[in-house]
């Protein structure tokens, strides 16, 4: 089934002729660095489409191995990168730099225009103006700390669970995404909808005699913490 997509991709890549390329490294769950690949082009009816092509083994973090790895697999693939018109990558150095960044690597295409992530430009600006404040900074490594006591332990995270069960649009927990600023929203929206069922759980591990004592004294902690005036404000 791979096989039969990626080919009907390819065969409407040839057909359309002109392309732009989206790269990305990032790792997986296992913690694996690999290269994402995508594709965009327009169809004979004129809409655009974008297609991943699929994940390259780690190649590296510099421009010159990310560039060989990249023309051998578009020239396994059969695609010509005499015709790629457009790229786009995120900000990192080795990526976007305009002496020794991948978009500068051009000899194969010397007309692709290189065009900054625009979702990543706007991740950043969210992110380093949140980073300048000492209250923004207290209240996010705080949500962290929710998530990470919560989650740490499988009883826990049911006690959670159960507790918010009956909140409607509540959702669980969630982890702070160090690269994505839109991740916060989310982490702020399940506090907020959930609030008061994460205080009584919070407050009800405390007191629990069969927890560890350690335990009891973390949801103590984290219970003060949610409950401080500052906190629940921000």
């Amino acid at each position: 089934m791979t096989k039969t997509v990626l080919e009907n991709i390819v065969q409407e890549t040839i057909t359309s002729k002109y392309f732009s390329i989206i790269i990305d490294s990032t790792p997986d769950i296992s913690k694996v660095d690999q290269l994402t690949v995508a594709i965009r082009y327009i169809l004979p009816d004129g809409s655009p489409v974008e297609r991943f092509l699929g994940f390259l083994p780690s190649v590296g973090h510099k421009a010159k191995d990310m560039e060989l790895a990249i023309l051998h697999f578009f020239s396994d693939l059969g695609i010509d990168r005499k015709n790629c018109r457009g790229q786009s990558y995120d900000n990192a150095q080795n990526m976007s730099g305009i002496y020794n960044g991948l978009q500068s690597r051009k000899k194969s295409s010397s007309t692709a225009e290189f065009v900054p992530c625009s979702a990543h430009s706007l991740n950043l600006v969210g992110t380093f103006v949140a980073e300048e404040t000492s209250v923004s900074n207290r209240v996010f490594m705080t949500t962290q700390s929710f998530y990470i006591f919560f989650s740490g332990s499988t009883s826990r995270w049911k006690i959670l669970e159960n507790k918010l069960y009956s909140i409607p649009n509540s959702t669980l927990l969630k982890n702070v995404c160090p690269t994505r600023w839109s991740s916060r929203y989310f982490v702020c929206k399940s506090i907020k909808n959930g609030y008061k069922k994460i205080v009584v759980a919070l407050q009800n591990i405390s007191e629990d005699v069969s927890q560890r004592p350690a335990v009891r004294h973390k949801a103590l902690a984290l219970f003060k913490k949610i409950k401080n005036l500052e906190f629940t404000f921000m």
